[in-house]
């Protein structure tokens, strides 16, 4: 809500809102140039700034190279036990979600974002993607009455037809330790393990908490036993001083800067204008519910799915377990939230543009448009699940463009080992893409050299260009500068570069520049295919 003012005073008083905009974002020099051995910095003075990054998943040395290019953030102090962060005068911070799971970081990374949250309430924005939301789900399937259920009462996860039974993962565990019966594993520690392996997408984050806890107490990983990782993560999500209860707490599910709209997933047909009801149950629904709310004014769609994550959180600690029928629990309409099917696609979280590394291609749109499964849509949520949206919709673009939007910021899915951005030459609306998660899957981290720095710069809030600057996963630097946005439709092409974001022969988009040269994706699904080709060659070839 912090950005309300701005994005309601520029569709209604454009003129007072651009001098009420100069005033506030009065120039500040956030964007020195400042280099070092260590770090790398642009060099720009614009009076506005804004820094973006997403998808950290516990990756706290990933973070920290992220800062040391920052022109928005600074480290105050980092030592094994906490990062302290400063941000910059006047600039702007957005992290896009997904803070936790990947890396033994999550307690000290969530601490160091809520900690920037508190001290700048108005100027940083933390939201929530479907790794922070769906730890809640720990307090209840974790609990002892639950532990006391028959194994075979416990469901399979509704959304993966392919994972493994509760009973059948036991039966593993039990006959790897001599057990007679899949009852004998049946403790706390695997129910965790099955949970984390089957149902989050996350089988190393059990033995990444023992190292992490192995840090914050001083000692070795042996003296961190199974159970203290067990309570770990139920405190970190339940407890109020438990550092992902603090950082949903201080989250949004959507945030406003001016010009552009930051969300974890993705604005698509289905999604814009949604809010589901609050009785939203995580399961897998038989019939599409109707909404809770429709808002055309974005502004108040962006406040009303922020409280519905206020609203769910309250509903969280007031109930964190299930009723005695195991039919309802606290937060359950937040798990709804970041989950496709059970909002019937309409999950503005885990929706998601990208496929092959790059913003959309002739696969994606052509799955999302067949006819067999459009058909099903109406019948079967299971229908959405890869599916991705289409970043040039029309519709979603005039809407956007409606109320004040050029340009859309996001996460969720990742698209290679640099941002995919979809030009605003398509539509009037920028679309950036900028989880970078799977960037080199034969590093031991799936991420590997591979660093993206997304920043918005420009005159002020909504007057602005986007830039990214950082590394590919070969080592190679790159920045590119796209085309400034400003008023309803405008767009200066003397800003920029005409060719990033853009389409060319061979269903290969422009997704970076490097050093004279382009780098050049294409690719369908999770296979990526890069070609750099000299800008010469390149207008040549394509005559832009």
């Amino acid at each position: 809500r912090e950005a309300r003012y701005y994005a309601l005073s520029m569709l209604l008083l454009p003129n007072i809102a651009l001098l009420h905009l100069l005033v506030v974002f009065a120039p500040f020099h956030c964007a020195l140039a400042f280099s070092s051995p260590r770090r790398t910095r642009t060099m720009s003075v614009d009076p506005y700034r804004l820094g973006y990054v997403t998808d950290l998943e516990g990756h706290i040395d990933f973070f920290l190279s992220f800062v040391e290019r920052s022109n928005v953030l600074d480290v105050v102090s980092n030592t094994p036990k906490k990062l302290e962060l400063d941000l910059r005068d006047g600039c702007y911070f957005v992290f896009g979600g997904d803070s936790v799971d990947k890396a033994p970081g999550d307690i000290r990374l969530c601490r160091s974002l809520v900690s920037l949250k508190r001290r700048y309430p108005d100027r940083v924005f933390l939201l929530v993607g479907n790794r922070d939301l769906n730890k809640i789900r720990f307090t209840a399937e974790l609990s002892a009455a639950d532990m006391e259920r028959d194994i075979d009462e416990i469901p399979s996860p509704h959304w993966d037809p392919n994972a493994p039974s509760l009973r059948t993962y036991l039966e593993q565990v039990a006959k790897a330790k001599g057990m007679a019966r899949a009852e004998d594993a049946n403790t706390r520690v695997e129910r965790l393990r099955y949970m984390l392996k089957h149902t989050l997408g996350c089988p190393d984050t059990f033995e990444f908490r023992r190292q992490e806890l192995a840090i914050l107490k001083e000692c070795g990983v042996a003296n961190i036993s199974d159970d203290q990782i067990c309570d770990s993560f139920i405190f970190e999500v339940e407890n109020e001083e438990g550092s992902l209860r603090q950082y949903l707490e201080n989250a949004n599910v959507a945030a406003v800067v001016g010009n552009t709209l930051f969300v974890h997933g993705a604005v698509d047909l289905n999604t814009m204008r949604f809010v589901p009801r609050h009785d939203t149950k995580f399961e897998l629904p038989t019939k599409r519910a109707p909404p809770g709310k429709v808002c055309e004014d974005l502004i108040e769609w962006v406040d009303s799915l922020n409280d519905y994550l206020r609203v769910g959180m309250k509903d969280y600690q007031a109930r964190p377990v299930w009723d005695e029928g195991r039919t309802t629990r606290g937060g359950e309409a937040l798990l709804a939230l970041q989950n496709r099917c059970a909002v019937w696609g309409r999950s503005v979280i885990s929706n998601c543009y990208g496929d092959g590394g790059v913003v959309t291609n002739d696969h994606a749109v052509q799955y999302l448009q067949d006819p067999n499964r459009a058909e099903m849509e109406d019948k079967d949520p299971m229908v959405f699940e890869n599916v991705s949206s289409d970043p040039k919709d029309p519709v979603v673009a005039a809407w956007l463009k409606k109320n004040g939007i050029r340009r859309v910021v996001v996460g969720h899915k990742p698209t290679g080992d640099c941002p995919a951005v979809l030009s605003s030459a398509f539509t009037g609306v920028e679309i950036a893409s900028g989880d970078t998660s799977f960037s080199d899957v034969s590093a031991s981290d799936n991420r590997g050299l591979a660093l993206p720095v997304i920043e918005i710069v420009g005159e002020n809030a909504v007057d602005n260009h986007l830039e990214i600057s950082g590394r590919f996963n070969d080592g190679r630097d790159y920045h590119s500068t796209f085309h400034r946005l400003y008023g309803k439709d405008d767009i200066d092409v003397t800003v920029g570069d005409s060719a990033l974001g853009t389409e060319v022969d061979g269903g290969y988009w422009v997704k970076a520049s490097c050093t004279e040269k382009y780098r050049l994706c294409r690719g369908k699904g999770r296979k990526v295919e890069h070609d750099d080709v000299p800008i010469a060659e390149f207008r040549a070839r394509f005559g832009k």
